[in-house]
């Protein structure tokens, strides 16, 4: 059975790494917020609630806590960090009100938070060069998703100013949902835990760590809802036109 290679787990990362996730984490909570605020819905509660569950990552990250038992199955990450947001994005989904909130939300605001999803490559790169990640979780490796990012804005004004279809924006949200479902297997796969399959001489150690413990508990989550709600808006019928 091979066994991982944990000897940068508890080497610092250049500190503009460091400032460069908390810029892309700090984006995507704003870019998220413009959307919610433009579709009339209440941003206060979305706030508060960011910024405790950013906080208790920050936390738990930070006193070593993903860190510690990297040996248990479940992965300390996935029950803390990653199943509540699926949780939460599972309760908007399955809820009248959370369809109804969802139903508000401009298209295009949604398609433009991936345009943080290029800070994100960048610093990916920067990890793999400071052998916090391997380099296969690179747009250098297999991890495409900087395309994503980078035809964000381009998509996003596109649709605003009727220049792209629902049909196009529909084919773009499941290009980039497959290209996001690539680099999270990716990093599953190579973090340092019994699911491990890959990447055993420079495993995902970051992941583990602040702030990069962020990427997975909270912008991937961002992400992921802003493409599942616009599927779903793209997908559902739309109203038939009144009579008359």
């Amino acid at each position: 059975m091979l066994t991982a290679n944990l000897q940068y787990l508890h080497t610092s990362a250049p500190l503009w790494l460091s400032a460069l996730f908390i810029c892309c984490t700090a984006a995507t909570a704003a870019l998220l917020a413009r959307a919610l605020q433009r579709a009339g819905l209440p941003t206060g509660r979305y706030w508060l609630l960011a910024g405790v569950w950013l906080a208790l990552q920050a936390v738990l990250a930070g006193a070593g806590f993903y860190q510690q038992s990297l040996e248990a199955l479940p992965p300390r990450l996935v029950v803390t960090g990653i199943l509540p947001t699926v949780v939460v994005l599972l309760m908007v989904l399955l809820s009248g009100t959370g369809r109804r909130g969802m139903a508000r939300l401009p298209l295009a605001d949604l398609a433009g938070v991936s345009v943080v999803r290029v800070g994100v490559e960048v610093g990916l790169y920067g990890l793999a060069a400071a052998h916090l990640v391997p380099e296969l979780m690179t747009f250098a490796g297999r991890n495409f998703d900087v395309l994503a990012g980078l035809s964000a804005p381009v998509v996003a004004a596109f649709y605003r100013h009727g220049r792209l279809g629902r049909g196009g924006l529909l084919a773009w949200h499941l290009g980039s949902l497959v290209l996001l479902g690539t680099i999270v297997g990716l990093a599953l796969l190579t973090a340092p835990t019994p699911l491990q399959q890959l990447a055993f001489g420079q495993p995902n150690v970051a992941v583990v760590r602040f702030p990069f413990v962020w990427l997975a508990t909270f912008i991937v989550p961002v992400v992921l809802f802003t493409h599942v709600a616009s599927l779903y808006l793209l997908w559902r019928p739309r109203p038939a036109p009144a009579a008359g």
